[in-house]
């Protein structure tokens, strides 16, 4: 092993037109050092590049992660820029429209007269035959639409959107981030089968009914006890069907005016019409739904009112199409007869109280939300059960949920599901029990 030279030139490489006052170069004299130490140089070199191409590759896929970000980014807003724009136009139109005109009055259209002409009603009552413009569409001209009339000619300017009941536009079910899935439903395997035959079947493919020949059912009822998955049934539907969902509570159907129940039902029943496909559910109908009494000939309470208008819209002149009602009630005892029959109620569905095998399934959707530490003996939970409805079963998670915070933890242990069932258990012996027969 001999002795190595080491050269090291300028920067600007070897020239030899560089004057030689810039020119320089060193010899660097050294003993050679052992294989070993070359070796162990050569790794730490590899290694230390490998670390640079690392930390390079990752800051360029944090970079085109960023990039991608924006892009996601520039193109909604690029979307909601171009929605804006289109609203601002529409906007700006009707700005002009109501600035340049003087289409102040409101008028219903009775009846088409022609092509061109058409009588109208406007609000006072009057009717008068007038003209249409080019803005108002013919064939959207028909009987019962409300439209913008002008003032001194009475010529039709523009198609109105029809008014709504304040009332029926609160009905109308808004999905908030509160959807339930069919998943979420334990125990309630016959019932679901039963409710996707007859509500969701019709209004997804309404053909398979003009092919077999039998008309779609109008109405369906849910009755049992409380707690047994009615309403949250109702609302897997309406998170599940891709229709318009109205949730009534029939209560609030009765007005303390005479005549103005009977109309906010058929208000109701319009909605629903106009926009179908839609689902029509009404809790607890036996608020509105009881037997007529015979007491006093001719004296007819409010609830009779709304529950004649209920039974004329169910099954009477104007067909419902794609509209399908849906009853839930803990009291079917109680209920009209003429309610009940077949034409108005083509399907009753019964919510009884979960056997084992469903209380076991209940409290295991409700408990995998909850934080747990150990085994949790579910076997024995539901056997202390026994009686509990599906509410039953969900008060118990919440309630050793809430037996942990008291306990300070925050998590719940085995022994608090068992504490919780026991102290439910007891306060359950203290409750009334809804016995009826439903007489069907």
């Amino acid at each position: 092993m001999g002795w190595n030279l080491c050269c090291i030139f300028p920067l600007h490489g070897w020239n030899l037109q560089t004057p030689s006052s810039s020119l320089y170069m060193s010899f660097i004299i050294y003993k050679p050092a052992s294989m070993e130490d070359v070796d162990e140089e050569i790794v730490r070199r590899i290694n230390d590049e490998k670390v640079k191409r690392g930390i390079a590759i990752m800051r360029c896929q944090s970079k085109l992660h960023i990039r991608n970000i924006n892009q996601e980014r520039t193109k909604t807003v690029k979307e909601n820029l171009e929605a804006l724009k289109i609203r601002l136009e529409e906007t700006e139109d009707e700005l002009k429209y109501f600035t340049t005109t003087n289409a102040e009055l409101v008028g219903e259209v009775m009846q088409p007269l022609g092509k061109e002409r058409f009588l109208v009603k406007v609000n006072e009552g009057v009717r008068y035959i007038v003209n249409r413009s080019s803005l108002a569409a013919h064939s959207k001209l028909v009987s019962g639409t409300r439209v913008s009339l002008q003032r001194r000619t009475f010529t039709i300017m523009r198609i109105l959107p029809p008014k709504v009941n304040p009332f029926v536009q609160k009905m109308v079910y808004q999905h908030d981030g509160g959807d339930v899935s069919y998943s979420d439903l334990g125990g309630l395997t016959h019932q679901l089968k039963d409710v996707r035959d007859w509500i969701e079947r019709p209004l997804i493919d309404p053909d398979i009914f003009e092919r077999v020949g039998v008309k779609p059912p109008k109405g369906v009822l849910l009755y049992g006890p409380p707690g047994t998955g009615k309403t949250l049934l109702a609302k897997a539907i309406s998170s599940n069907i891709n229709s318009t969902f109205l949730m009534v509570v029939s209560s609030s159907l009765v007005s303390k005016y005479v005549g103005e129940s009977s109309l906010l039902v058929r208000e109701m029943f319009k909605y629903a019409r106009e926009h179908q496909p839609c689902i029509i559910f009404m809790d607890e109908i036996d608020a509105i739904g009881r037997r007529r009494s015979s007491y006093g000939e001719g004296d007819t309470s409010e609830c009779d009112r709304v529950l004649i208008e209920l039974l004329s819209q169910l099954d009477g002149f104007n067909e419902l199409d794609k509209v399908t009602v849906i009853m839930a009630t803990n009291r079917p005892d109680v209920l009209d007869p003429a309610l009940l029959r077949p034409g108005r109620i083509d399907k009753k569905i019964e919510f009884s109280l979960p056997n084992e095998d469903s209380r076991m399934r209940i409290i295991k959707i409700h408990a995998s939300g909850i934080t747990k530490q150990g085994d949790i003996d579910y076997e024995k939970v539901v056997k202390l059960s026994e009686g509990f409805s599906g509410a039953d079963m969900r008060n118990i998670c919440t309630e050793a949920g809430m037996l942990a915070l008291r306990a300070g933890h925050d998590y719940v242990v085995p022994n608090d599901f068992i504490k919780a069932v026991t102290k439910l258990g007891e306060a359950k012996k203290l409750e009334s029990s809804a016995h009826y027969s439903a007489g069907f």
